[in-house]
């Protein structure tokens, strides 16, 4: 490889990313490859790009030139995965490409940061580990004789699918992907509320359901508890997620059909459904009381009921003669002044001496009654709320907004939804996120756990310990906070007392 490597770019020593090499123009320049030839087939750029990693145009800029790094141009470090960086083949794509070509190489497809199985021959793929944190410099070509084993159905299919999108990214320019699309998918399923809310526990639910036996790459376990799902489809957040996290999703959402990334989704809409001719049949029902024919014989005539008739006589302030029963008009405008003040359909007829039925019909056929009751109960829970979100605050003055979001859930919600001015002036000011301090004594328990894990021979630095245990930095940087690790550092010789 040295030489190799000494023949193209006149150096022994070169750092290879496996999905994100850099120097592309200096490798486009000694073959016969364009620079968006190399990007599109022998990168990872079309895959991260569609998944809004790159809208800047950093990490192009990054991959062409070798100026700074590619993992922070991609915002890998922001995703908080500690996938171990492999240069992976399958030991049987290595033997059909050595009997085909005479030599075998890196698949790119194989090099999808979490994927552990061919999606070809459903078997677990192998990984030249990476040295000095990220990159290599001398990689050992793939190699045929290797311990494989079988994966599950569903760990298959998940590496089909990513492999499939990934290609789909690939021999197409396809625009960033619309997170709209997802909401619009997701309302389909039944995951979004009336108020276009988010169900989000549901939605963890289903897809760790789905990927209940799923096997991913090690470091990949915070993934479980599908937290990432709020980030990655919350309106307000708008920061790129890792492209792992977009496909786990996907695989669920789309039902393993990598054609879902390539459909725009639309909002459901209500289909208007074929209805009579109203305003016609309103015109006749009015022609035939005018000419005082009896509501039997225009319930006949038309088809419709008599209290339909009724109805449209009572809106129109037709008078009309009807049977001895029938309540006289004062009892009638009794009713109205009392469904005027707002108050209950039960409380009026006890008040008045009629049935329920009757009030609810003279609310029903009085034009423009309803609507006024409608906001009067706006305005009534609307007070109401107010109301409750003041006391919680005089009976819990050190109460955060959010915990009144929390106790008042009702009310808060109701203001959210239909008053968001009146929310902010009875909520408690904003005050400034104070983050929980940091428990080092159990950092130390847990880094001292993982160092006692470790078998001889030990690591010899203190960066490649840290690698090794996932010290998050901490080694480097805050050792003298970690008296327990650091004595354990000492007795394995990694450094001086």
């Amino acid at each position: 490889m040295a030489r190799t490597y000494h023949a193209l770019l006149g150096k022994t020593k070169v750092r290879l990313h496996p999905y994100f090499p850099q120097g592309l123009s200096d490798f486009s320049a000694l073959t016969e490859k364009s620079t968006s030839t190399l990007l599109s087939q022998h990168t990872l750029y079309p895959l991260f790009r569609f998944f809004h990693a790159d809208e800047q145009g950093r990490l192009k800029h990054t991959l062409l030139t070798g100026e700074g790094s590619s993992t922070h141009a991609a915002n890998i470090p922001h995703a908080r995965l500690h996938i171990p960086l492999h240069h992976k083949y399958c030991p049987l794509c290595a033997r059909e490409q050595r009997q085909r070509l005479g030599f075998a190489y890196f698949d790119i497809r194989h090099q999808l940061p979490g994927l552990i199985a061919c999606e070809r021959h459903q078997i677990t793929l192998t990984g030249v580990l990476c040295g000095d944190g990220a990159l290599d410099s001398a990689i050992a070509l793939p190699q045929e004789k290797c311990l494989v084993s079988a994966v599950s159905p569903i760990t298959s299919a998940f590496s089909q699918f990513c492999v499939a999108v990934s290609e789909q990214c690939s021999t197409s320019v396809m625009q960033p992907y619309l997170i709209d699309n997802y909401h619009h998918l997701l309302d389909r399923k039944g995951y979004l509320t009336r108020h276009h809310q988010l169900r989000l526990q549901q939605v963890k639910e289903a897809l760790g359901a789905r990927c209940e036996t799923l096997q991913l790459d090690s470091g990949t376990e915070s993934l479980r508890d599908y937290a990432f799902l709020g980030q990655l489809l919350r309106q307000r957040t708008g920061y790129p997620a890792h492209p792992l996290k977009h496909l786990l999703l996907g695989f669920w959402l789309f039902d393993g059909a990598s054609t879902g990334y390539l459909k725009t989704i639309t909002p459901v809409e209500q289909q208007s459904l074929p209805l009579a001719d109203t305003a016609s049949l309103e015109a006749k029902t009015l022609v035939l009381l005018k000419q005082q024919v009896s509501f039997a014989t225009i319930s006949k005539r038309l088809g419709k009921s008599r209290c339909y008739v009724r109805r449209i006589a009572q809106l129109n302030q037709v008078s009309y003669r009807h049977n001895a029963l029938m309540f006289d008009a004062r009892v009638r405008h009794r009713v109205i002044i009392q469904a005027l003040l707002g108050r209950h359909r039960r409380t009026i007829a006890n008040n008045i001496g009629v049935g329920m039925g009757y009030v609810e019909q003279v609310i029903a056929n009085t034009r423009g009654l309803r609507q006024w009751r409608q906001v009067l109960t706006h305005k009534h829970k609307r007070v109401k709320a107010i109301y409750a979100i003041e006391q919680a605050r005089i009976a819990h003055p050190d109460w955060l907004q959010k915990d009144i979001k929390q106790q008042e859930s009702q009310a808060f919600f109701y203001l959210y939804h239909h008053d968001r001015e009146a929310l902010k002036q009875c909520l408690p000011p904003r005050r400034a996120p104070t983050p929980p301090p940091f428990n080092w004594a159990k950092e130390d328990m847990r880094l001292i756990a993982a160092l006692r894990q470790l078998t001889a021979p030990y690591p010899r630095s203190l960066s490649a310990a840290g690698r090794a245990i996932g010290d998050n930095g901490h080694l480097r940087k805050n050792l003298t906070k970690l008296p327990r690790t650091h004595a354990q550092l000492v007795a394995y010789q990694i450094i001086d007392k």
